[in-house]
């Protein structure tokens, strides 16, 4: 296949253009490039309707007369077209005239840099055609080289790493509590991870020569606590003891677990490295403190449990108004009255009465009672339930979709910027008064002078002070945008009631009249109600 092409050529008193037809199917001669090229060569005044005749019939080559003087010779030459993405340099070449000069490899280099084509050139591709030179076509003379994407390292891990086992439902409606043991046993000697480290990419570059960075790869480390031991590669860990391994927040644990009766007069307050298991209640006043997950077989009354992981509470907790529970992961309870729960998963009960629920994971209260009364519930997930509120019109709060601890930061700073606003706005018409007399000539006494320094620095402080909080707010609430999840929603299977204020993003409403089988979502600016 070849391409018609076109060429021009001298007799001793005229210039003519020869046209060449195409052959097997090649393409034919382009006329707009034709008459560019022409023009370009100092052949202005031409008959390209005439020409474009010939051009739609031609079959044999056809010397058509374009001057009558003969030109000045013109050498082989081509065109240099860059694609857009810099990757690629295409090259289109003419043939020389009569007496023309052909190209050589030095010269289509030497071009080719004129025209900003430095790297990645072709030296087989220029060979090729110079070897059958075929005129009017594109050939690829240069390519770039797209940056290699390396390989992320990766942790795989040889326990179980679901955090999501969630309390069964019993066929009553009830849920079993007291199968709940998650727990991966490990002998002394298991291996629990291994780590496949990073493997980074290669630049590339295109055809102007800039470097193209490959994409930063994720590095990973192993990070474990106490009785775990790290290969002499640092790639592998296994575990010096006997015991269980739980992961939370990408650190490995491995520790036996405590049990202990009751936590009351008789055992003091617990603390623990490892797992706890409480046979028994934990009593007021009391607390339990440990670095995995607790787990109470009983009930928990007005005390506080802080746990890294997990907490468990098969029989419930009544927290009388001032019992906590601080959970890394999951918190699962017959029961919430009267509590505050801060939970870094989700939080799943039978019933949660006039109690303040912060978590980041979903709030499902299901089983036979299955209400949320009273309180307050703020997860950047979805709440379930089958009631919400009460007929009586118990003030309860639910907000959804936007993370708790964002919001609470970004009031706090708020604040913090309203104070430091009014201790400037105290001290710029003093430093004005004092600016003006001195600027007036007015002689200060020492101490004068020491106190306008001071308030001078304290004034700076307090501006550098107030721009980093002000940026730091703008940080949190990018942050909020970005994290805020659309498809979050507050669903309830029976009713919720007049008097529940619900929050979706940042889009609140408060019921007026009760709802029945229906999901409430966020739409546009308003709270909608749909079906589940």
């Amino acid at each position: 296949m070849k391409n018609g092409y076109f060429k021009i050529q001298f007799s001793d008193t005229d210039s003519y253009v020869s046209l060449f037809p195409p052959e097997d199917g090649g393409e034919p001669i382009q006329v707009d490039e034709m008459r560019d090229y022409l023009v370009s060569k100092g052949f202005p005044n031409i008959d390209i309707v005439a020409i474009k005749k010939v051009i739609d019939g031609l079959s044999k080559q056809e010397n058509i007369k374009i001057a009558s003087k003969k030109g000045i010779p013109c050498p082989e030459s081509f065109r240099v077209i860059v694609s857009p993405d810099k990757m690629q340099a295409t090259c289109r070449f003419y043939p020389p005239s009569t007496q023309g000069a052909e190209l050589t490899p030095a010269d289509i280099k030497s071009t080719l840099k004129l025209q900003g084509v430095v790297k990645g050139v072709d030296d087989a591709a220029i060979d090729a055609y110079l070897k059958d030179r075929h005129y009017c076509t594109d050939y690829v003379l240069a390519k770039g080289l797209q940056p290699t994407l390396g390989q992320d390292a990766v942790i795989e891990y040889f326990f179980n790493t679901n955090p999501n086992l969630k309390p069964k439902l019993n066929e009553d409606g009830s849920v079993d509590f007291h199968s709940l043991s998650a727990i991966s046993l490990v002998k002394k000697g298991d291996k629990l991870a291994t780590l496949t480290k990073e493997v980074p990419g290669e630049p590339g570059y295109n055809v102007t020569g800039d470097v193209l960075p490959p994409r930063e790869v994720k590095k990973l480390t192993l990070k474990f606590g106490r009785n775990i031991e790290l290969s002499p590669d640092e790639l592998t860990i296994t575990t010096a003891v006997d015991g269980h391994a739980s992961l939370v927040e990408g650190k490995v644990f491995v520790s036996d677990v405590y049990e202990v009766s009751d936590v009351d007069n008789a055992t003091g307050n617990i603390e623990y490295s490892g797992n706890v298991c409480v046979l028994g209640n934990v009593k007021t006043g009391f607390s339990v403190k440990a670095d995995g997950d607790v787990e109470v077989r009983g009930v928990v009354e007005n005390s506080t449990i802080d746990a890294a992981g997990n907490v468990t509470i098969a029989r419930g907790m009544n927290g009388m108004g001032k019992g906590t529970i601080n959970a890394g992961g999951n918190v699962i309870s017959k029961f919430i009255e009267n509590a505050n729960i801060n939970a870094g998963g989700y939080v799943h009960a039978e019933a949660i009465l006039h109690s303040n629920v912060i978590c980041k994971g979903e709030v499902t209260v299901t089983g036979k009672r299955g209400f949320i009364t009273g309180g307050s519930i703020r997860t950047p997930a979805s709440v379930s339930a089958k009631t919400i509120g009460s007929e009586m019109g118990v003030n309860t709060d639910i907000e959804v979709g936007t993370d708790p601890k964002l919001t609470l930061r970004c009031n706090n700073l708020n604040a913090e910027i309203a104070s430091l606003r009014k201790k400037i706005e105290q001290s710029e018409p003093v430093l004005l008064t004092i600016t003006k007399k001195i600027k007036a000539g007015e002689q200060l006494r020492p101490e004068q002078v020491m106190y306008f320094k001071q308030l001078s620095e304290q004034y700076k402080s307090l501006k550098a002070e107030l721009e980093e909080k002000m940026n730091d707010v703008n940080g949190i609430m990018d942050q909020i945008d970005s994290t805020n999840d659309r498809e979050s929603c507050v669903k309830v299977e029976g009713f919720a009631y007049p008097g529940t204020k619900l929050t979706i993003n940042d889009t609140s409403t408060v019921l007026s009249k009760s709802a029945q089988h229906c999901r409430f979502v966020k739409d546009g600016a308003d709270v909608r109600i749909k079906g589940l």
